[in-house]
């Protein structure tokens, strides 16, 4: 008669144990990495961020057409806002687009969709913008998103949906009814 082997037992609960331990880190570490919007910070700061926006971008293809009331119309997606100190740092994504009235309805000249954080401070009325970072153009473009903003934050910039079209607002910035005619110029 031969003997026979009795078969290895492995006792699955410390193994069980150990992959629920790293389930929880890993659900810990995701969540502690999500990016959050502090809506008070938000609202209070977004007037300044949005002047501040519309008044350094760059000179676009309508400021030299002879077109009057040239102005740049912008929406943007907020991903982020992260304290940094007595600061906070707002992580955004902007989608601005040069735009004129012409002949009862609207014409657009340049435009970006350009990632952006912005550092602000608290101020008597408001934040007041202090800096702003931009995302590098070409093979830089990635690595510099993920660099700005948090490793949740870079996946919903690179990945997610971007903000409006700014033609979606652009009669209501310049007075005119819902509707009216948007159009590329020329």
């Amino acid at each position: 008669m031969g003997e026979t082997e009795a078969p290895v037992r492995v006792k699955r609960w410390p193994v069980l144990a150990a992959v629920g331990v790293v389930v929880a880190a890993a659900a810990w570490w995701i969540v502690d990495e999500m990016p959050t919007v502090d809506d008070a910070v938000v609202r209070d700061a977004l007037p300044s961020i949005d002047e501040h926006l519309r008044g350094n971008t760059w000179t676009g293809v309508l400021a030299d057409s002879g077109l009057s009331g040239v102005r740049w119309v912008c929406t943007r997606k907020v991903i982020e806002t992260r304290p940094d100190g007595d600061r906070v740092k707002v992580g955004l994504v902007a989608n601005c687009d040069e735009i004129a009235p012409q002949g009862g309805g609207l014409v657009t000249g340049s435009g970006f969709r350009q990632p952006m954080v912005y550092l602000v401070e608290h101020a008597r009325d408001g934040y007041r913008v202090l800096d702003r970072e931009l995302a590098k153009d070409g093979a830089a473009y990635s690595p510099s998103v993920k660099a700005m903003f948090s490793w949740m934050g870079a996946r919903r910039v690179l990945d997610g949906p971007g903000p409006d079209d700014p033609a979606t607002i652009a009669p209501a910035a310049f007075g005119m009814p819902e509707g009216t005619p948007v159009r590329a110029w020329r």
